[in-house]
């Protein structure tokens, strides 16, 4: 059976109540009230698609000493480990 979910909250919440077999999303999407019930397999790089997330604040922004210190922090020492704490990659 093949099922499209709208999000990949739905996504997790499928397989996670035995409804499918299996479902492909990020690992940062596996929230750790449910990561104890599902098998994380991790896909080889050469089938693989990483995803980039860019980042920038608009020069024309309200607030855009506030977005360029929040870029800031995301490239710094703090901001990375954070998101690496949530399997992102790092910079």
């Amino acid at each position: 059976m093949v099922s499209y979910e709208d999000n990949v909250k739905q996504v997790v919440a499928k397989i996670q109540l035995g409804e499918g077999d299996a479902g492909i999303v990020y690992t940062s999407d596996v929230t750790a009230q449910v990561a104890a019930k599902l098998i994380k397999l991790a896909i080889p790089d050469t089938y693989n698609v990483l995803a980039a997330y860019p980042i920038a604040g608009l020069k024309s922004a309200p607030q855009a000493d506030l977005a360029a210190k929040f870029v800031d922090y995301v490239l710094a020492a703090n901001g990375q480990s954070i998101l690496q704490k949530w399997d992102f990659i790092p910079k």
